[in-house]
């Protein structure tokens, strides 16, 4: 991208409708270091402009978000670590977001993508889409607060088991386990009228409510807490290496458990 603003776009409805969208297209969205810092920096700006009442959270071009940079990965924890943090902020934004915030999936998202979905309040699937939960192929931990997001919606061995299998779910698998509320061809058009119809709520009751979720469940502090001791560990580990030169190589990756 030209500009580091641009890989984040922003537009505002006169209603009060604000869309976000990532904007890498030809890397699928994936999370480099200037989307991380400029989606967080576009939270943050939404979340104090009172003219924004919902926000919706979509991805340009045929995917919503691929997760990780893979190019970016392989230099180990010293390196990972402080990019991993900035994903931590947007989390943690995300899970005591002030207003609502609904996920228009228009493609495929994997890894720290569905992460950033589930941290949504709705999702809304397009038919073409696919879920991906494949941190495992890369020699990772489950980050960006999936497993505190994902328990949210699903039982603790359904989570278990999803790591496990690094599994695919197409738009109706998603809808039947329950990771999303809709799939809908208008994936967009479809998020931003739930979007409209949230607008007369009384937006200080939701933001009260939701922080005593996250608070009640405290679990989202600590999850990210274990994700930097693991993902650390993992980092600097042989099979992450092996997994990021298969990737780049396109081939299947062999682990060692080293």
């Amino acid at each position: 991208m030209s500009q580091a603003a641009d890989v984040v776009l922003v537009s505002q409805s006169p209603e009060g409708v604000t869309l976000v969208t990532l904007n890498d297209p030809e890397r699928r969205n994936a999370l480099s270091l200037s989307l991380r810092l400029r989606l967080l920096e576009v939270l943050r700006a939404e979340a104090a402009d009172p003219r924004t009442k919902v926000l919706v959270l979509t991805g340009a071009g045929k995917g919503f978000c691929a997760g990780g940079d893979i190019s970016a990965m392989g230099q180990g924890s010293g390196v990972s670590i402080p990019r991993m943090k900035i994903l931590h902020d947007i989390a943690r934004e995300l899970a005591v977001y002030p207003k609502p915030v609904i996920a228009a999936v228009n493609g495929a998202a994997f890894g720290a993508g569905v992460s950033l979905a589930l941290l949504c309040d709705r999702i809304f699937l397009a038919p073409d889409a696919k879920l991906g939960v494949t941190f495992g192929k890369m020699g990772l931990a489950p980050d960006t607060g999936f497993l505190w997001s994902a328990c949210r919606r699903l039982p603790r061995a359904r989570v278990l088991q999803i790591v496990m299998d690094s599994a695919v779910f197409d738009a109706s698998e998603a809808l039947d386990e329950g990771l999303v509320d809709a799939v809908a061809d208008d994936v967009v058009e479809v998020a931003t009228a739930a979007a409209r119809a949230l607008i007369p709520a009384a937006p200080l009751p939701f933001a009260l409510a939701r922080r005593a979720l996250v608070e009640m469940d405290g679990g989202l502090d600590l999850c990210l807490s274990h994700e930097l001791r693991d993902q650390g560990v993992l980092y600097d580990s042989a099979d992450h290496l092996e997994a990021v030169a298969a990737f780049k190589e396109k081939r299947t990756p062999v682990f060692s458990g080293r």
